[in-house]
């Protein structure tokens, strides 16, 4: 793990963190979250996050709460102090559920869309006599302060670029006023798409640029089309390419 004043942890909307190899006693971790995407509007002063523990032992939770925005084609979160949370540490005890408000600090609305994500972790219990791994869980939860007015909307591009092993890795940039949730990136007739990567690949922030692995050589896109579903949308969006550079 990094400093705080410069974290980038490589995960999803929801990630899970485990301490040691994963196995399936990870998925029986008892800490859940919800929702998984937080919305504060215009008007609004504070939104609601659940922690629940469905497990038969208590659950020690710490929250915190971090600026989110994205650099060389990565997520990274810096302290802020935009928003507070209350509480940001508490003990879930067996069936438990609490509410954490996350409030704003000043009043009014932003200017334009500001990006955030909460952190929820399940911190270990200090156990001496414990032998073995100890499986622990990560939430990363995205919020989003929305200005006044319409909502934003994302205008992206793409493009492949060279990966360190050798694969081809594809680099998508928003040049629109809204984020971009991307999911199901697939390639060729977005009619009958080949997914690429299933499920959901990542968020790219405003005037933000972000990349991802794609496990092959770029000899293997030559279609030159990629489609993916966008912002939750049930259908197939295609991706226009980036002008090719000289």
């Amino acid at each position: 793990m990094t400093r705080a004043s410069r974290c980038r942890p490589w995960f999803r909307t929801l990630a899970l963190v485990v301490s040691g190899l994963a196995s399936g006693a990870a998925m029986a971790a008892s800490l859940q979250v919800a929702p998984t995407t937080l919305e504060l509007q215009a008007g609004q002063d504070a939104e609601a996050l659940w922690l629940s523990n469905s497990g038969t032992d208590p659950v020690q939770v710490q929250v915190r709460l971090f600026r989110w925005t994205q650099v060389d084609g990565r997520d990274e979160l810096r302290p802020t102090q935009d928003l507070l949370i209350s509480p940001p540490m508490q003990q879930l005890g067996a069936g438990q559920r609490q509410l954490v408000r996350i409030m704003r600090a000043g009043a009014g609305a932003p200017p334009t869309q500001q990006y955030y994500r909460v952190i929820v972790d399940e911190v270990p219990a200090f156990d001496p006599d414990r032998s073995g791994m100890q499986f622990v869980l990560r939430y990363s939860v995205p919020v989003f302060v929305l200005p006044e007015g319409p909502a934003g909307q994302p205008d992206l591009q793409w493009r492949l670029v060279p990966g360190d092993d050798g694969n081809a890795q594809i680099e998508v940039s928003n040049a629109g006023d809204g984020h971009a949730q991307i999911a199901d990136l697939a390639q060729g007739d977005p009619e009958r798409p080949l997914i690429v990567r299933a499920g959901l690949v990542g968020y790219v922030l405003p005037g933000m640029t972000m990349r991802w692995p794609l496990e092959h050589p770029a000899s293997r896109f030559q279609d030159g089309r990629f489609s993916a579903r966008i912002n939750g949308e049930p259908e197939q969006t295609p991706l226009p390419a980036a002008p090719a550079t000289r």
